[in-house]
């Protein structure tokens, strides 16, 4: 059985310009996305802002249950299909089955291969570098 990611539902975010940094957390379930923001400065630091960040999670995940796996291709579906016109790098004959969660560093992203076996992020269109762990 795979390991969970600790990071699932967890994205970081450092804005320094804004003295923005800290870990949103994000939990879809029924059409409603719940969200909540930890930042560092006042948790303490950026190990205890993401323990809280993790925790909150694990409490959204006891509330409202695992996502089941139709929801997550839904979703995949919907992701291809409206966006088409704002990716014009996206190859037509790319579609839900190619796309795989990949976890660079410390961050996750929707991405897929393109013809050279190359990770390409599926939002940006940028080629992803550095160690990456296929975790979905």
């Amino acid at each position: 059985m795979p390991v969970p990611n600790p990071m699932k539902g967890i994205s970081r975010i450092d804005q320094p310009e804004k003295h923005n940094r800290g870990y949103y957390v994000r939990l879809a379930r029924n059409g409603k996305t719940h969200s909540a923001f930890f930042p560092d400065k006042s948790h303490g630091g950026r190990e205890a802002a993401l323990a809280a960040a993790q925790s909150h999670y694990q409490r959204l995940l006891t509330k409202f249950g695992p996502a089941t796996k139709s929801a997550q291709r839904k979703w995949l579906e919907e992701a291809i299909n409206t966006r088409p016109h704002a990716r014009p790098e996206r190859p037509d004959y790319l579609d839900a089955t190619r796309l795989k969660w990949v976890q660079c560093q410390e961050f996750r992203c929707l991405a897929f291969l393109d013809e050279k076996g190359r990770w390409i992020n599926f939002y940006n269109g940028k080629v992803l570098t550095g160690p990456l762990r296929l975790i979905g």
